[in-house]
């Protein structure tokens, strides 16, 4: 039982970081429904764009505390000398503010330098040693005061309890504890006699199982804690992908791509309000595949779908940025040209007239297609929907009595002048 609980132990202190590395490409990103309560946190930040910044920015915050703290209670723990080891405080002090030095620059380090942030949990652990190894230095020449040997378990605790970083840097601080403890005792040997001895290890013991299982429940409920984080925006994503998608879908002709008759009218609704409230101008050209059931007869309707989607992307490929395409149903298609009148309106119908007839689907004999075209345009307080398609089917009407044409009103003709 004892070895299975070393086993669980030591896995835990293996497991990834709590700062992760670079996350891995696309294809090795795993999905968020094969992570567990066991994945590491350079797993969990692999799928979470961000997490792995905010995970460093954690720990650099948690670095700067722990070092401000260290800096400031490590002097003011003077006060401790004055009262335990009177005799020593002056030299303790002196000690005291030298260790200051090599924190400080770690803090300005975790502040200012791209090493704070890229490794703040090293420069976060550099202080807690320095810390240790000033009280280890300390406890012999103070015979194992008892005030020491609490001083000497807060860095301990506070690594086990606030750290913010894998395990494993707890287990380190404990290391370091541990071995500048011993190096200390050989360096004043009979300094501390054997009931200090005792009651040193009994402290130091005793802190560093707190602090190592603190550290590791700590670390299994933050990874419990993102994995919730993880699996929630992971789904967050994809319900705003399929939204995306739905709104999509609800607006395209899913054969063409082109827009479908309920986004054409709200465009069409919209640009109308637009140009009668801006006294603007708003064109329409309608038009369809000229016997596009013959078509389908001698092709079959993959064929004929064949020819509706490369007219739809002739169509899609000659309009302006803010032109709305669409397939209102069947095989007729439009366009709407807001801010165009009749002439750019003519034009466009006459270059897709020419243009579609160079279509040749596979299987299709050269000029096979055609289409038939009206076109109509209104100005300002004429611009309204049903007036505008009435008139763009009234020219399509025209248009294919003859097919492959372009009906257009005709211009009206200029008043003749009176005589004088």
């Amino acid at each position: 039982m004892f070895t299975a609980s070393f086993r669980r132990l030591i896995a835990a202190l293996r497991r990834g970081d709590v700062l992760p590395g670079v996350a891995p490409s696309v294809d090795g990103v795993p999905d968020h429904r094969d992570l567990t309560g066991r994945s590491s946190l350079r797993e969990l930040a692999a799928v979470v764009p961000g997490l792995r910044d905010e995970l460093v920015n954690r720990a650099r915050v948690a670095g700067l505390t722990v070092g401000w703290v260290a800096i400031v209670a490590v002097p003011a723990w003077t006060v401790v000398d004055r009262i335990a080891v009177p005799q020593l405080a002056a030299t303790f002090l002196w000690v005291r503010l030298l260790c200051d030095l090599p924190m400080l620059l770690v803090v300005s380090a975790l502040w200012r330098l791209p090493l704070g942030r890229r490794r703040p949990e090293v420069l976060t652990f550099a202080v807690l040693a320095v810390v240790q190894l000033e009280i280890a230095w300390m406890i012999p020449q103070t015979s194992g005061d008892p005030y020491y040997l609490l001083g000497f378990t807060l860095a301990i605790y506070g690594s086990g309890c606030i750290l913010v970083a894998r395990p494993r840097w707890t287990v380190a601080v404990v290391g370091t504890s541990w071995a500048a403890l011993v190096v200390s005792v050989l360096l004043f040997p009979g300094r501390l006699a054997a009931r200090d001895l005792l009651a040193v290890t009994i402290y130091l013991t005793t802190a560093s199982v707190i602090a190592v299982l603190a550290h590791l429940r700590r670390y299994a409920l933050n990874n419990r804690e993102l994995l919730t984080r993880v699996r929630l925006e992971r789904e967050q994503q994809r319900t705003g992908v399929l939204l995306t998608q739905l709104e999509r879908l609800s607006h395209e002709d899913p054969l063409t791509g082109l827009a479908n008759r309920r986004r054409w009218d709200a465009a069409l609704g919209s640009a109308c309000a637009e140009a009668r409230q801006r006294d603007a101008v708003v064109g329409v050209v309608l038009l369809d595949v000229d016997h596009f059931k013959a078509i389908n007869d001698r092709h079959g309707h993959p064929g004929g779908d064949e020819a509706l989607r490369q007219v739809a992307a002739l169509l899609a490929g000659r309009v302006r940025n803010g032109d709305v395409v669409a397939r209102l149903g069947g095989d007729e298609l439009a366009v709407l040209l807001p801010g165009s009148g009749i002439d750019r309106a003519v034009e466009l119908a006459e270059r897709l007239r020419r243009e579609a007839a160079e279509l040749v689907p596979p299987g299709f004999a050269a000029g096979e297609i055609n289409l038939s075209l009206g076109v109509a345009a209104a100005t300002g307080a004429q611009a309204f929907p049903l007036e505008l398609m009435s008139r763009a089917d009234e020219q399509l009407y025209r248009a294919k009595i003859t097919r492959n044409a372009v009906g257009a009103p005709r211009p009206e003709p200029s008043p003749i002048p009176l005589p004088r």
